[in-house]
């Protein structure tokens, strides 16, 4: 994903994603149909003239949409071409694949890819990629419900790409959403832990940098408002966790209200809250939307319905 599609991706993976987890990788910008109906036009159009880096835009464009079946074919074009050639490229690809699939659920396609992508990367010494693939591959633990090793790879690639977390004045090569996503995915880890106290820091830190980088209303400042608030409410602060919880889903539904996985996982949080917090109303007014979501889903993107974010993950 763009630096912005990595977000939700890859945490998305949260999720994050919101990636999704946002996680992790970056926040969408919505649907990009016309993005994508361009691209394949232009692959139709001449098609031995698209080369890795179309494929590969092509298929984070479709995966950033949900649109998994073509987001698959296309990285598979993607790598087809760079299997030869770009060890660094090829490396990225498999990296990005592997998030997808761990977008849908299928985990025990996505780990050979993942740990390919950092053996290339280790090669290279590249090491913002190989906290990338850390990032990446502790949101995989974390849905295979390895907890040890989501916890110790997470915080390798929060030591990789965001290290003033533990030493302000450490500089990182890393971008701000790198840096947002590496931090989300640990705070996952720890609130799947039940230790939601010791993630708010490093969300805390992730909504500094997003404030930073992103206006107000986008899909960074919307996750992580709302990953805080979920962190809050988890550790009993629920007045700050209503605040905070609210706006979130706010900011995400002006750029994912059609209805993009990470969108749901997060609603579905929030309805869960709402109703633990005494409005039965809200909870059931969010419910409908919902469900609503999910038949879409069902008819225009199948594979969403099986989107195993980090979220479903949490206590």
């Amino acid at each position: 994903m763009s630096s912005v599609c990595r977000m939700v991706s890859a945490v998305l993976a949260l999720a994050a994603s919101m990636s999704v987890a946002i996680p992790a990788q970056s926040p969408s910008t919505g649907q990009h149909p016309d993005e994508i109906r361009a691209l394949q036009a232009s692959i139709a159009a001449a098609p031995s003239q698209a080369g890795a880096a179309t494929w590969l835009l092509l298929a984070v464009l479709c995966q950033d949409a949900a649109r998994y079946k073509e987001s698959e074919q296309a990285y598979r074009k993607t790598i087809r071409i760079l299997k030869s050639s770009d060890r660094a490229n090829l490396a990225m690809a498999l990296d990005r694949m592997g998030t997808m699939y761990v977008e849908t659920g299928r985990f025990a396609k996505a780990e050979p890819l993942e740990q390919r992508a950092l053996e290339f990367r280790q090669n290279l010494n590249d090491s913002t990629g190989i906290g990338a693939s850390y990032m990446h591959l502790a949101v995989l633990s974390l849905g295979k419900h390895d907890l040890d090793a989501a916890e110790a790879d997470a915080e390798m690639a929060v030591s990789l790409l965001a290290p003033a977390q533990a030493h302000p004045e450490a500089p990182s090569a890393a971008t701000p959403e790198e840096q947002m996503a590496a931090l989300i995915d640990l705070s996952l880890v720890r609130c799947a832990r039940g230790s939601c106290a010791t993630a708010i820091p490093c969300l805390a830190r992730a909504l500094t940098l997003a404030h930073a980088s992103y206006q107000a209303n986008s899909i960074p400042v919307g996750f992580l408002d709302f990953l805080l608030g979920y962190a809050n409410w988890k550790n009993g602060n629920s007045p700050a966790a209503a605040q905070l919880m609210k706006t979130g889903t706010s900011e995400l539904e002006s750029q994912l209200g059609w209805g993009h996985p990470t969108y749901i996982a997060a609603l579905k949080q929030y309805q869960v809250f709402l109703a633990q917090s005494g409005e039965p109303a809200a909870a059931l007014q969010v419910g409908t939307r919902i469900a609503a979501f999910k038949q879409n889903q069902q008819a225009e993107h199948p594979g969403a319905a099986r989107v195993a974010l980090s979220f479903d993950q949490l206590p």
